[in-house]
């Protein structure tokens, strides 16, 4: 299992403890990736995609702009699309604060969010801070390294498939978000199949690390911190934001909620399956000690009268009955065995062992 450990994050912070509010730096690993600017524009009659060194003035025009900047490390950038956009200090420094969790707040002129990009690759489970910035006509998509869930999206862009090049910015927006929780089923689905193979392997009283199950638990409390406030700030704000409020998109969303709400089950369910997969080990951990003690017992049962017939034939005394008889180390000898054995059987008689 490759499991991820979010809590590291905060140690990344530390170094940065006592700057002023809105200082942009960033606080993740990924610090030598080539930073990228993707730009795709479309209409309904026309697409188009290519790679820009910087972030234009605001458009006034009937397309789209969907830009993608890969590299949260260059923050200089990250500052300049915060003057062109006029993007707060503090939601630029929440975009490169990659321990922040996921939320979604509307900030009036612009839709600022922020999720965890959780997906697998190959059999790793990847982990990244993205950041979505919407406005009327324009979407910005901040993500750590090359590399996304978006490539679906982009396809139905380049392919005209479906609505999505006849409706606004927001529609793409809510693209991108189902985009991102779409794999959370997947990591749903591997977090089954790790459990059942610690299930079967505990239940066969098999040797098992404690570590898996202790990932695993960490694993499913990150992803409850993840995915929670999503579910419930979308509900919140297509109440009464201009982004989320919009008829058509309102069985969309209310798709995404459900969704939500299915992960939000399933993560529970292995929260208290996992705590009683644990409970499970320890009772056979305490199965196994305790049949071991009570072998242990019986050998000591045992072995008590044999101690006491063995002290008193030991003794010093000048005269003690029946050491000269011309079998007697045998008698004796058949006596213990006898006396070992009876033991044993009343004991096997009682299914003590």
């Amino acid at each position: 299992m490759n499991f991820y450990d979010p809590f590291n994050l905060f140690h990344a912070k530390k170094e940065f403890l006592g700057e002023p509010p809105g200082t942009i730096n960033y606080t993740g690993k990924y610090n030598d990736v080539p930073v990228t600017i993707e730009l795709i524009q479309y209409n309904v009659h026309e697409y188009s995609k290519k790679t820009c060194d910087a972030i234009e003035t605001v458009h006034h025009d009937d397309y789209i702009y969907w830009y993608n900047i890969t590299g949260l490390h260059n923050t200089e950038l990250i500052k300049n699309i915060g003057t062109i956009l006029n993007i707060h200090h503090m939601d630029l420094e929440d975009i490169v604060h990659v321990s922040q969790w996921s939320k979604i707040e509307d900030q009036e002129d612009y839709l600022f969010s922020i999720f965890k990009m959780i997906y697998l690759n190959n059999e790793d489970i990847v982990h990244e801070h993205v950041s979505i910035i919407l406005t009327d006509n324009l979407i910005l998509t901040f993500q750590e390294t090359p590399g996304d869930v978006f490539d679906e999206v982009r396809d139905r862009l380049s392919q005209n498939k479906g609505r999505i090049r006849q409706l606004k910015s927001d529609y793409l927006y809510y693209s991108l978000l189902d985009a991102i929780i779409d794999p959370y089923f997947s990591i749903i689905n591997r977090i089954s199949t790790d459990y059942m193979a610690l299930e079967m392997a505990i239940i066969e009283n098999a040797v098992t690390s404690k570590e898996k199950i202790y990932h695993l638990r960490k694993e499913l409390v990150y992803l409850s911190n993840a995915i929670l406030p999503i579910r419930d700030q979308i509900d919140a704000l297509r109440k009464k934001s201009v982004y989320f409020s919009k008829a058509e998109l309102q069985p969309y969303y209310g798709d995404l909620i459900e969704h939500m709400h299915q992960i939000n089950d399933a993560l529970k369910a292995y929260k208290e399956m996992i705590n009683s997969l644990q409970e499970m080990q320890m009772s056979n951990i305490s199965d196994d000690m305790n049949k071991t003690m009570m072998t242990l017992t019986i050998f000591s049962a045992v072995f008590i009268p044999l101690s006491f017939l063995a002290g008193i034939f030991g003794m010093n005394f000048t005269h003690i009955p029946g050491l000269s008889i011309y079998n007697a180390f045998y008698w004796f000898l058949g006596g213990c065995l006898l006396i070992a054995g009876g033991m044993l059987s009343f004991f096997k008689w009682k299914k003590w062992f």
